[in-house]
């Protein structure tokens, strides 16, 4: 049985302390799993803007919105996580109010620049809002539960992505895009009225932190190794946020031509199961090493990859299965790196640097996502296979870099604690 009476009562207590944030992330989420899937596959359908354009025009979108995350991270330290938040949620409506008119290049780019600026902007403030929620209790107890109605959230959105495309319309989809921009004016508002995220005098740093950043200087944090390490591993991690709803949505609906409502199916299996068993799978990996448990995430990301280096063009009842199959490996990578990766980046750097210091591993992991569009020509050429090849080595290289980073970090932020996640 996945939740005994205890954990449930635990759950309703956090939702009860915390319910208006909780409705503010369903409420923001459940937006995001109307369109994330369909991030590229929504230009392919109603624009002629070719595929490989398509990828280079998201290429530099993201690459010029990166230093946003960096600002974010100024904001975050100056104002607090929760201005952080709030900006975020009108960087994407503004985006997404875009995607309704953007017809040609220089709108595409216009549009996914401000989404992927959202972006960047929310995950600088987003380990920080959790940090600040937690109020010195376990990082990874609140994570995990706030992530659990996150992926509840976004696999509701995307089954209703999944009906609406179903049909094949292009007004469906302009619907869903539609919807998202209402979403994220409201979460917006949500959070304006919440007490939590507010900036606060950072304590002082832990006895404990030989081989961390004790100064608080942004100098002290560029010259540990650790961090640099954190940020080479954020930067090869970077490009499995984007996978699911650009490569592999890409690959099933334009070269194994499946319906475009694919990409959400599979996006719903894999919140599906993160909903279901998030506060699970982080209660049974309490006690290990946080550097494995992330190292295990690349690892099995990498393993949704590989296989597509020899593996022919799929159809019918096998291409559904290599759908599910895959949506299952993302959840259990997702379940596993997410919260740990989390805990080590808010834990690690100096509370003074806190969000500069996320916002450095987060601009780090925007890099990888900007630049793997930019292999996605790869699927038209002769050789496909060196899309999946490069993935494949990305992601390893990632494992073994978190690996090492979180080797040399004191023992406090090695290790998930099992009273970490106790309820």
């Amino acid at each position: 049985m996945f939740f005994t009476p205890a954990r449930f009562r635990a759950s309703l207590a956090s939702l009860r302390e915390h319910r208006f944030v909780t409705f503010a992330v369903l409420t923001d989420t459940i937006g995001a799993g109307l369109t994330l899937p369909l991030t590229i596959v929504y230009f392919t359908i109603t624009t002629d803007v070719p595929l490989a354009v398509l990828g280079a025009v998201s290429t530099v979108a993201t690459l010029v919105a990166l230093p946003i995350g960096l600002v974010g991270g100024v904001l975050t330290d100056r104002f607090g996580a929760k201005a952080s938040m709030i900006l975020n949620n009108l960087l994407s409506a503004a985006g997404f109010t875009l995607y309704l008119f953007a017809h040609d290049p220089m709108m595409i780019f216009a549009a996914i620049f401000l989404a992927n600026g959202s972006e960047r902007l929310y995950w600088t403030s987003w380990t920080a809002y959790v940090h600040d929620l937690a109020e010195g209790r376990p990082f990874e107890r609140w994570f995990a539960f706030l992530e659990g109605t996150k992926a509840a959230a976004l696999g509701a959105g995307a089954i209703i992505a999944a009906v609406t495309l179903a049909n094949g319309h292009q007004d469906g989809l302009r619907w869903l895009i539609l919807a998202n921009v209402v979403t994220s004016v409201l979460a917006a508002g949500v959070f304006a009225t919440q007490p939590t995220g507010h900036r606060s005098t950072p304590p002082s740093a832990p006895a404990d932190a030989e081989g961390a950043d004790t100064t608080g200087s942004l100098r002290s944090f560029i010259a540990d190794r650790s961090m640099r390490l954190i940020t080479l591993g954020q930067f090869l991690i970077g490009p499995a946020m984007v996978l699911p709803n650009v490569a592999f949505s890409v690959l099933f609906v334009e070269q194994w031509g499946m319906s475009p409502a694919v990409a959400p199916v599979q996006f719903a299996v894999a919140t599906g199961l993160c909903a279901l068993l998030q506060t699970s799978v982080t209660r049974w990996v309490a006690g290990q090493q946080r550097g494995t448990l992330i190292a295990l995430g690349a690892v099995l990301t990498a393993a949704t990859a590989a296989p597509l280096v020899v593996l022919p063009p799929l159809h019918g009842l096998a291409a559904w299965s290599f759908v599910i199959v895959v949506a299952i490996l993302l959840a259990a990578a997702d379940m596993i790196y997410l919260p740990a990766a989390n805990a080590v980046m808010a834990e690690a750097p100096h509370p003074r640097i806190r969000g500069r210091a996320i916002g450095v591993f987060q601009t780090a992991s925007s890099i990888g996502m900007a630049l793997f569009p930019l292999t996605l020509g790869l699927l038209d050429s002769r050789t496909p296979w060196l899309l999946w090849l490069i993935a494949t080595g990305v992601f390893l290289a990632a494992a073994w870099a978190w690996h090492r980073a979180v080797r040399g970090l004191p023992g406090r932020v090695q290790v998930a604690e099992p009273t970490d996640i106790d309820a």
